[in-house]
């Protein structure tokens, strides 16, 4: 193992030394500074310098899903009935939280932007999948939906906050989409 000592002083690279006494001798005349030790990692030669860089640049690039949580706590997802205007105000009031959005059919995979993640899903079936695996994870998880037989089923996963909330019960879509806001963020 190739093992390097650099002399500093002030913040400036004095010298590299092969030896830890050579380094610590220039110390001596000084006065003062430091020492550090490094130690090769990796040595390549130009022909494996090469090969690689071709077979990086050669690989086609797959598209990597990026991680749709961040460093929230906290997890809104929203039924189909509150996709568009409800997601646009819960992810505007609450930007540090992830919004998610059934979008039903259209889309093959997530796709996120900003804080709002349009998710498809055919069947109740694949949201409560998606609200398990959210909770899964460790995330608190507000299921948002007007479809009774729905909440029926995620209001029985642990972990979880359900709310049963009919848009035909509220007086206009401002005042549910405050409702909501309320809950997320008192909780």
């Amino acid at each position: 193992m190739l093992t390097k000592y650099i002399l500093v002083r002030h913040g400036k690279i004095i010298g590299s030394y092969d030896k830890f006494i050579e380094a610590f001798k220039d110390l001596l005349e000084l006065g003062e500074g430091e020492i550090y030790r490094g130690e090769l990692i990796l040595r390549l030669s130009v022909d494996e310098v090469l090969e690689l860089k071709n077979i990086i640049v050669g690989s086609p690039v797959e598209p990597v899903e990026a991680p749709v949580v961040r460093k929230t706590k906290k997890i809104v997802v929203l039924d189909q009935m509150f996709k568009g205007f409800y997601s646009e105000v819960l992810s505007k009031k609450l930007k540090n939280i992830i919004v998610y959005e059934i979008v039903g059919r259209g889309i093959d995979k997530p796709v996120r932007v900003d804080n709002i993640v349009k998710y498809p899903a055919e069947t109740d079936y694949d949201v409560a999948k998606l609200v398990e695996e959210l909770v899964s994870k460790g995330y608190k998880v507000y299921f948002f939906t007007g479809d009774k037989k729905l909440y029926s089923h995620v209001v029985m996963i642990q972990g979880v906050k359900a709310y049963y909330m009919p848009p035909s019960e509220y007086p206009s879509k401002e005042v549910l989409v405050d409702e909501m806001l309320k809950i997320v963020m008192e909780a």
